[in-house]
């Protein structure tokens, strides 16, 4: 049995963490223990009566995220290896295996600076919207599943997990069941709902789109898939990943877009257009607002760009500018 399967069915049970969260950070710990059988700390395998040889081990976080940092790891990987490393101090702290969960890890974070999300501009995200053909059903399918990324901002695993009754269409809203399975209610109208209603009217049966369309789909429809890929599964990840990036490539030879681009797409168009940041973080399912923050400061930096191309005085004039 893993060592670490209690402190996994802990994320999973208790604290209602995705399959998906609980098998990355079952992956860092186990590399971070890997680090404390090197170290002589724990033997292999590192077993659970073990646990306490880690208490107060500040000096082996710093030592394993290092390691981390010397194979290449973005600073993103560095805090999310960091960030697991402090749920299974938690736990451990939890179930009485440590007093206390070491202070001061963020020294092995090496000051990193966050980066800004990419996003397209509105023309390019229209035009990128419109590529899949709509005379066809798998480019029906395709757009929806643009619109709907794009027009209600959600994650990659979002979108793919959405049921035919998670959508009401008389209302004009959708459920959506985001990370640590925190369920958000969101609009549902505008070209989403439309692209939507394409590609639905033309993939059901009459009589399960009627029930779709007035809200009020049967026990078996309403646990059908929103986007398949085969017929009866849903659409896997990368094939979502794939087409967006196909589309892209083909619109304007545009490399490193991905689904997650829309959903930052979305986030930075409607803070541009005017809407509020805590409008903006409800609607992404951010349960804290500093990670909302971070499309504030995208929005400063285009000022700043702005600024400095217009402003007669805004930079260092050269003998060109005069």
């Amino acid at each position: 049995m893993d060592p670490l399967q209690p402190y996994l069915d802990h994320l999973g049970i208790e604290r209602g963490l995705s399959p998906r969260t609980v098998s990355s950070y079952s992956r860092d710990i186990h590399d971070f223990l890997a680090t404390a059988v090197q170290a002589g700390l724990l033997t292999e395998p590192a077993g659970r009566p073990q646990w306490s040889r880690l208490a107060g081990q500040r000096d082996l976080i710093r030592t394993h995220l290092a390691a981390l940092r010397k194979r290449g790891c973005k600073p993103s990987t560095l805090d999310r290896h960091l960030a697991a490393i402090r749920s299974f101090y938690r736990y451990l702290k939890l179930t009485s295996q440590v007093a206390e969960v070491p202070g001061n890890l963020s020294v092995g974070r090496g000051g990193r600076r966050r980066e800004l999300p990419h996003d397209l501009n509105v023309e390019l995200t229209a035009r990128l919207l419109e590529m899949p053909d709509a005379a066809t059903p798998r480019g029906r399918r395709d757009r929806a599943l643009l619109e709907v990324i794009y027009g209600l901002g959600l994650r990659l695993a979002e979108v793919t997990g959405l049921s035919l009754g998670d959508l009401d269409f008389p209302e004009g809203r959708v459920r959506v069941l985001g990370k640590g399975n925190r369920e958000r209610v969101l609009p549902l109208a505008g070209c989403a709902a439309d692209a939507l209603a394409l590609h639905l009217g033309g993939t059901l049966e009459p009589g399960d789109w009627q029930d779709v369309r007035d809200g009020a789909p049967g026990r078996a429809a309403a646990a059908r898939p929103v986007f398949e890929g085969r017929p009866g599964h849903r659409i896997a990840h990368r094939t979502v990943q794939a087409l967006v990036a196909r589309y892209a490539g083909e619109l304007a030879q545009v490399a490193g877009v991905s689904p997650h681009t829309l959903r930052h797409s979305f986030a930075t168009h409607l803070l541009d257009g005017g809407a509020g940041i805590r409008v903006v973080q409800e609607l992404l399912g951010h349960r804290h607002l500093s990670t909302t923050q971070i499309y504030t400061h995208l929005g400063r930096s285009r000022l700043r760009a702005s600024f400095e191309a217009a402003h007669p005085r805004a930079r260092t004039r050269t003998r060109r500018d005069v």
